[in-house]
């Protein structure tokens, strides 16, 4: 006798109109249903002024040598910036800065002035006040995949705060905290 769930059915894949490959609408519904961390990246550009982009395809690589991820879409206007800027900055948002999230997903804001104290802008990389982590990146690699670049980034500095973190799950914001204590290697 077999434990355990019985066997899913197969899986759906939704085709578009043409049949040309999955239905993008229905995929990114599908990509909604898991959460993520909500981060700004940020950089000097032009004449110095910051310009920042909210994300939340960060994800970390590797501890030896420190490495983290995200990506960028291959027609982004800021895609150069990033991508050659001597360092960048990552902030880890924290549960109350919604308002900064969406300030820098918007593009036509990302290069706009916010109040100072939202950005410290005395380090490397301009980075957002009051996040629960920072890190100060130098590009290690950039990758075209798809239709994005995925930009790996070398860690040359960090620094964490305590907080609630911001996340971003089924097209809405929401906070990250309270999580139960469990044994994260069950393999020992």
């Amino acid at each position: 006798m077999r434990a355990g769930p019985a066997p899913a059915a197969a899986p759906v894949v939704a085709a578009d109109a043409s049949g040309a490959g999955p239905d993008t609408a229905a995929l990114r519904h599908v990509f909604g249903q898991y959460p993520t961390g909500v981060a700004v990246v940020a950089v000097y550009g032009a004449a110095g002024m910051p310009v920042g982009m909210t994300i939340n395809s960060f994800t970390t690589l590797s501890l030896q040598p420190p490495l983290v991820a995200w990506s960028i879409g291959e027609r982004a206007a800021d895609l150069p910036m990033f991508r050659d800027a001597a360092y960048f900055g990552i902030s880890l948002l924290s549960s109350g800065q919604e308002a900064v999230a969406r300030h820098f997903a918007d593009p036509l804001r990302r290069r706009t002035p916010v109040d100072a104290d939202v950005l410290d802008l005395g380090g490397a990389a301009p980075r957002v006040r009051n996040a629960v982590g920072w890190l100060l990146c130098t590009v290690e690699r950039s990758l075209p995949l798809g239709d994005h670049v995925l930009i790996v980034g070398r860690v040359a500095g960090f620094e964490a705060s305590p907080g609630a973190a911001l996340a971003y799950h089924r097209s809405r914001y929401t906070r990250i905290d309270g999580c139960a204590d469990v044994d994260a290697s069950p393999w020992t």
